[in-house]
């Protein structure tokens, strides 16, 4: 394991399984803009675009928390 480096002017952010909650949720969404006569079509877009934007607010709550606890 690599030691700790105190100087090092480079942040990764910390693991998160919101990118893949965010992939899924759009994944919905455009699978519910397929051609289709069915109404369920229009559930899975406003499913998916619920899960998509509820992700994308969280991921960005979490980084920009992460952001403000960063040491100058």
């Amino acid at each position: 394991m690599a030691d700790h480096d105190d100087n090092n002017p480079f942040h990764l952010p910390a693991p998160s399984a919101l990118p893949i909650v965010v992939g899924f949720g759009v994944a919905l969404l455009l699978f519910g803009f397929v051609p289709d006569a069915r109404i369920w079509r229009l559930t899975l877009v406003s499913i998916g675009a619920t899960i998509t934007l509820a992700g994308i607010l969280l991921w960005v709550r979490d980084a920009m928390q992460e952001y403000r606890n960063l040491p100058d």
